[in-house]
């Protein structure tokens, strides 16, 4: 009868256990002795060890599972756990590693930079002698760190020979495009972006984020010494977007924000300082620049953070809307408006997320500003704000959104206060005749009158869209919120009136009439917010305080300012329209307390 093949490989494996079990056992009572430093254990196999410190459970092999302990314990064979790099470095002490590896690191690019220097001082080797010197450190530098990196305790001397051995090779290609002339500025782009690849590649095969940033740094500081104009900014373009697979791969946040930096900075940078004969190409790279941010930002949503890829998004449009403000006038409007239509555009990309969203209306909102003040001034430019503020807050009425409600009230806030410090002044209302209105024709009047009507609506349209979108409500918490609409639009409501009046008869008699027909307007609408607040309390309360300042105007302004038929006009107007109010609010409470309260 032949023997079973499975039986007798049972028993083998049977067997195999067994030794790895008395193996684990041994190397255990090694460790324990080690440890306990007992005197005279050392080189004596048999001397008796302590008793080892108890150890925590570590998972069994299949093949040890559940077989008896050879040390006779009745337990299971414990294997003990193999963490590869033995016992780790305090924190501390890896700090200080990597202070002084890169401390080393920086003092030896000093010290090769003192090397060229030094050569070109006292006309030591040839100028392409000293360029391949310091390139081939570069290279033997990048080579001796691949080696270290082999080495698991090495890795960090490792990052900062390879930090400086790229470095170097920067310092070479500078060297010979700035100091040598060896090299023409494109030729000694396309090697600084070669050098810039390799150190991304080895950046990503190391999973080091730390070098990538260090690479991508290193040549955009040298970029400022090969070129300057748009060849600087496309080579700081070219540095991003050659990042950008390595951001994508490896997920660096990091990398992606110190990519985008570079050309944000040149091209402003260049963009301030252009001349008129170069704006063109500038608009060309900082448009090229808005939109490979754009671009990089748009894959980088799917894998990084919202708060980076924001901050991305956020910094893009700056070279254009330099750019814009420089040149000025209807062309430097044009250009900002090349950065609304990219911002828009990239925040109605379907799956963008809510604060990229976010990031890109808020830029977009200041292009649109800046557009807007850079190609009209005066009263039309504080017309078209309001104009923007009200067109936002219909829109957050519509959406219920809290976003555009927010952008409405950031321009209607600049252009409130701008209408009342110059198109439609407090000089205006409180003074006849007014310097300000003073001119040749009805222009200053008309452009006033036009102008207070749109603050009445800007205060109206916010007020209805606050209401919609959830911040206003009838608690006396919102009142910092409507009180100043409130405020703003009885100052427009007067206003208006007032040039009105102006226009019809420019005299102190259309001035008065304004005025009187102010005070009674500003009667009639506390009366319909009483009317509303019966069972609210923020209409109520806003209609008695309107009651009151109506009657404020009434004693301290209109009795000293107007005279005659306007004073009595003033006077009968208000005095009618509150005892109607008084009438009506009482009939009005009345029914209230009539009506069955529902349980």
């Amino acid at each position: 009868m032949g023997t079973d093949p499975y039986a007798a490989l049972a028993t083998e494996l049977h067997l195999m256990g067994r030794r790895l079990d008395a193996l684990g056992a041994e190397l255990m009572r090694l460790r324990a002795v080690e440890g306990a430093g007992v005197p005279g254990s050392e080189g004596f196999p048999g001397a008796a060890a302590p008793p080892a410190a108890p150890q925590p459970p570590v998972p069994q092999s299949p093949v040890t599972q559940g077989w008896p302990d050879p040390r006779g314990t009745g337990g299971s064979a414990q294997v003990p756990a193999d963490h590869g790099g033995g016992p780790r470095a305090p924190r501390s002490q890896l700090s200080g590693a990597r202070v002084l590896a890169w401390t080393g690191g920086g003092v030896t690019l000093l010290g090769v930079a003192l090397l060229l220097a030094l050569a070109a001082s006292r006309d030591w080797f040839s100028p392409l002698g000293r360029v391949v010197s310091g390139a081939v450190l570069g290279v033997a530098l990048i080579a001796l760190a691949l080696r270290l990196h082999r080495k698991r305790d090495a890795r960090i001397g490792a990052l900062a020979l390879a930090g400086t051995g790229f470095a170097a090779l920067y310092l070479a290609v500078a060297a010979a495009t700035a100091l040598y002339f060896l090299l023409a500025p494109l030729p000694a782009l396309l090697l600084a972006l070669v050098v810039a690849a390799g150190g991304l590649g080895l950046a990503d095969r190391w999973r080091s984020q730390l070098l990538g940033c260090g690479v991508v740094v290193g040549a955009a500081v040298l970029a400022p010494v090969l070129a300057w104009g748009w060849l600087l900014v496309a080579l700081v373009l070219a540095l991003q977007v050659a990042a950008l697979p390595v951001v994508l791969r490896r997920a660096w946040p990091v990398l992606a924000v110190v990519a985008a930096i570079g050309p944000v900075l040149y091209g402003a940078a260049v963009a301030g300082l252009a001349y008129p004969a170069g704006r063109g190409s500038t608009v060309a790279v900082a448009i090229a620049a808005l939109v490979a941010g754009l671009s990089t930002a748009l894959p980088a949503a799917r894998v990084l953070g919202a708060r980076p890829v924001g901050v991305l998004v956020a910094v893009t449009p700056v070279p254009v809307l330099v750019a814009g403000a420089v040149w000025g006038g209807w062309s430097g409007a044009a250009v900002a408006a090349v950065a609304v239509v990219a911002l828009a555009a990239f925040a109605a990309v379907p799956g963008t997320r809510t604060p990229v969203r976010v990031a890109a209306v808020a830029a977009a909102a200041l292009a649109l500003f800046q557009a807007t003040l850079t190609a009209l001034d005066g009263s039309t430019a504080t017309a078209v704000l309001l104009a923007q503020a009200v067109v936002a807050a219909v829109l957050a009425a519509q959406l219920r959104a809290r976003l555009p409600l927010a952008i409405a009230a950031a321009y209607g806030l600049v252009a409130v206060l701008t209408a009342i410090g110059r198109d439609a002044p407090v000089e205006g209302l409180v003074r006849y005749p007014s310097i300000s209105y003073a001119g040749p024709g009805s222009g200053p009047l008309l452009a006033g009158a036009a102008v207070s009507a749109l603050v009445v609506a800007v205060a109206v349209a916010l007020l209805v869209a606050g209401v919609r979108a959830g911040v206003v409500r009838s608690g006396a918490a919102s009142a910092p919120l409507w009180v100043p609409l409130g405020v703003a639009g009885c100052y427009g409501v007067t206003s208006l009136l007032v040039t009105l009046g102006l226009l019809v008869s420019d005299d102190r008699t259309g001035f008065t009439a304004g005025h009187a027909l102010a005070t009674v307007s500003w009667t009639a609408v506390a009366l319909v917010l009483l009317a509303r607040g019966i069972r609210r309390p923020a209409p109520r309360i806003a209609g008695m305080v309107l009651v009151g300042a109506a009657v404020a105007k009434l004693v301290l302004f209109d009795l000293v300012a107007l005279d005659g038929v306007a004073r009595v006009a003033a006077f009968l107007g208000a005095g009618l329209v509150l005892l109607a109010a008084g009438t009506r609010y009482a009939r009005l409470v009345a029914e209230a307390e009539s009506e069955p309260t529902e349980n």
